[in-house]
């Protein structure tokens, strides 16, 4: 950390509100903050919320490096979240800077705004971290709602739309994580208040283990064969159904297909993604494990190829993708499809497909499989460079910090 970086940081006194911290693996960038440019920090997030099926409660804090305040939630939408005693908290901290991970078009951006206005100390600066990247369309959604006699599919876009005005000039910066999210938010309003950052990956967990280890994890789970991997969320968008066909039209080749046992997950596409599994008869191919976040990096290093084959659809389209930078940091060839911000994080440093292509993403593979191992150590090394240059949580924070001291990046 330089020195001018040095002298200013201990100024700051970041308040973050982050409902993905409920999950500790997820507070590594304001630990950062505070450990590598001098932060203040009080990292709030809520004591629980439903997380696919389950509700699930905030991790412990014992131990953290930063000051953290669990706080209960109420709503049951992203958009309409609210914590109760933020005011009271907000009165007490006194913070330069309020970070909320959440789009502007929210009740916590609107009830951080309100709330910072209303201190008698000089009002802290609102930043809004949004992985919005499609414009929205009031009218059409509107529409539909009206259509199907909806009265939720009316309010929603009402409620979306106000929100965003009512905080629009309130909030001095908004976060970005891809270039379409940036022209998005430019063109709704925040043009000279938009920064692009990463979702930073943590170093000290994403790396290439050594072999050893690699053969050791392997052998555990009994993996002979070269693997492709799967590490995404199950939901429809996240496109698994489209990689089982690929997976099935290559199954005169030797290969493992390794993926999360979907143990979190309960819904009707789990089951979809099941059926699959049985009827193309990959069933013998799958191996399965179950594992938290912060454990992740040892099956992705047990891995060869790592996929994520994302589709768009009328409302959302990939957004960042975070299993890609975090493979790609562990020396994997990633493959990921054509969708949303897939091409702009891979780069030049691994394989895209046509979105929702299976037949493409199918011979891709095959490509692949036929390689000799030893061909894709240039590539792996880019996927590392690239990760590490661009993506992890040091860049994060070095952004975040420069825009604290300077105001602008």
């Amino acid at each position: 950390m330089s020195t001018r970086a040095s002298s200013s940081a201990h100024a700051v006194r970041m308040l973050a509100i982050s409902p993905p911290c409920l999950v500790a693996v997820n507070r590594a960038i304001y630990r950062f903050l505070a450990s590598e440019h001098g932060f203040a920090m009080n990292l709030v997030f809520p004591r629980s919320r439903m997380m696919g099926s389950d509700f699930q409660t905030c991790e412990s804090s014992e131990g953290e490096s930063v000051e953290t305040t669990p706080l209960e939630m109420t709503g049951r939408h992203p958009r309409v979240w609210r914590l109760l005693g933020l005011e009271r908290l907000l009165e007490s901290w006194r913070p330069t800077h309020i970070l909320i991970d959440s789009d502007p078009a929210s009740m916590l951006v609107r009830q951080a705004v309100q709330s910072g206005s209303r201190l008698n100390s000089a009002r802290p600066k609102i930043w809004a971290l949004t992985a919005e990247n499609q414009m929205p369309d009031t009218f059409r959604d509107l529409s539909t709602g009206v259509r199907h006699l909806k009265p939720h599919l009316i309010a929603g876009p009402l409620v979306t739309w106000w929100l965003r005005n009512s905080v629009k000039t309130g909030v001095d910066r908004v976060l970005t994580i891809s270039r379409d999210g940036t022209r998005v938010m430019e063109a709704l309003g925040f043009r000279s208040r938009v920064t692009q950052i990463p979702l930073g990956f943590d170093r000290r967990l994403f790396y290439p283990y050594p072999p050893d280890a690699i053969a050791s994890t392997r052998a555990r789970l009994g993996l002979t064969l070269p693997t492709i991997a799967y590490f995404g969320r199950l939901s429809p968008e996240k496109g698994l159904h489209i990689l089982l066909p690929a997976l099935a039209s290559i199954k005169d080749l030797p290969w493992r297909f390794l993926i999360d046992r979907f143990s979190a997950y309960d819904s009707p596409y789990t089951a979809r993604v099941q059926e699959q599994i049985a009827s193309m008869g990959l069933t013998e191919r799958v191996v399965f494990f179950d594992a938290g976040h912060a454990e992740m990096p040892e099956y992705m290093n047990a891995a060869d190829f790592v996929v994520l084959p994302s589709i768009s659809t009328p409302k959302w389209k990939e957004q960042y993708g975070r299993v890609i930078p975090e493979a790609m940091a562990c020396g994997k060839i990633v493959i990921g499809s054509s969708s949303g911000a897939i091409p702009e994080i891979i780069g030049e440093a691994g394989y895209i497909f046509p979105e929702g292509d299976s037949g493409a993403l199918g011979e891709l593979l095959r490509m692949l499989l036929t390689q000799e191992p030893a061909s894709f150590k240039p590539m792996r090394e880019a996927a590392f460079r690239r990760s590490h240059s661009y993506y992890s949580v040091d860049r994060q924070a070095a952004i975040l910090a420069e825009l604290a001291q300077y105001g602008s990046c």
